[in-house]
């Protein structure tokens, strides 16, 4: 008798355990900014129907559920018109407050005490990842006009990359005397210690994909050069305007590497003996203005540098013949 007693009331006791487990405030952070906070109320009784709001910008777009972009307020806040509990998510209906018609599903996981997940069901997106949170929390309302915004953006530069890239500056300090055989050695073992952090999910700041971006552009090959101008977009989009530039240099490394034209104008050759060249160049595709949005200088300027690279040479030259 005892044993069915504890049989009948263990299901619950496990319903009340999951209920608790996902009553209270849950947000999504976007680096500092709050962008959707799920405010749950404890139910009454043992039903397991759950009451509260889901409050968020009135408008934005995402393609990725990680990203997004366009966000525009005023805030929004839809109750929950209904629940259920599929096993152990819960399954919850909001309402448009603007228009009863409009109602949108989400599923909620709760994965421990303090991370859930919140997806749109039926919608092929990621789920959204959750924090639980205590106190007075809102939805933020300074969010800029054409900006995009992700969970990490306030993530700090990782310092092992940080320490990769100086040691990769560091090797070049003393051009033109550097021993390229030691430097290509060492390139080849910051490459695959980049990719490691890279691989492992361990670069957020625009900072860290600059970084990276300059370890590929000390490539060997095409790949190499397409993966550091990959690494340069990456850290444009996540708001770092200094990668501009070797997002340039790493097109115009990789256009030369397959025997194509570069087209801003950052890579300059010193052959032995010639004049510095920049050639193959189509020089005519991006205009002035262009360039100098992505920080390169003008064609004029570009003369300029030639002529300085090929006196500087000539002084050496003078310098260290007896």
């Amino acid at each position: 008798m005892l044993a069915s007693i504890a049989l009948a009331v263990s299901p619950l006791a496990n319903v009340a355990q999951t209920l608790q487990s996902t009553t209270g405030q849950w947000t999504l952070q976007l680096g500092k900014r709050t962008f959707l906070v799920l405010s749950l109320n404890p139910p009454n009784g043992q039903s397991g129907v759950v009451r509260g709001t889901l409050a968020r910008p009135t408008h934005f777009q995402t393609e990725d559920a990680v990203s997004f972009s366009n966000i525009e307020g005023p805030t929004e806040v839809e109750a929950i018109l209904a629940s259920q509990w599929r096993a152990n998510t819960l399954s919850f209906t909001v309402q448009n407050p603007k228009d009863a018609s409009d109602t949108t599903k989400y599923l909620l996981t709760v994965k421990d005490d303090t991370d859930a997940e919140l997806q749109l069901e039926d919608v092929p997106l990621a789920p959204l990842k959750l924090k639980r949170v205590s106190g007075i929390v809102s939805v933020s309302d300074d969010w800029r006009v054409g900006e995009r915004y992700s969970p990490d953006d306030d993530a700090p530069s990782n310092p092992e990359m940080r320490k990769i890239f100086a040691e990769d500056q560091r090797v070049r300090q003393s051009y033109p005397n550097i021993d390229w055989a030691s430097v290509s050695k060492s390139d080849a073992i910051r490459r695959a210690e980049t990719m490691k952090l890279l691989n492992e999910g361990n670069l957020h700041s625009g900072e860290d994909f600059t970084w990276a971006a300059f370890i590929f552009q000390h490539g060997s090959g095409p790949d190499d050069f397409l993966l550091a101008h990959t690494l340069a977009v990456v850290a444009i989009r996540r708001g770092y305007s200094d990668a501009t530039w070797i997002a340039a240099a790493t097109l115009d490394r990789y256009l030369q590497s397959i025997k194509q034209p570069q087209i801003y104008g950052t890579q300059f050759l010193t052959p032995d003996g010639k004049v510095t060249t920049q050639d193959p160049y189509n020089s005519t595709l991006i205009p002035d203005s262009l360039r100098r949005q992505m920080k390169v200088p003008d064609l004029a300027s570009q003369q300029g540098q030639r002529q300085q690279y090929d006196a500087q040479r000539h002084l050496e030259n003078k310098i260290t013949k007896p």
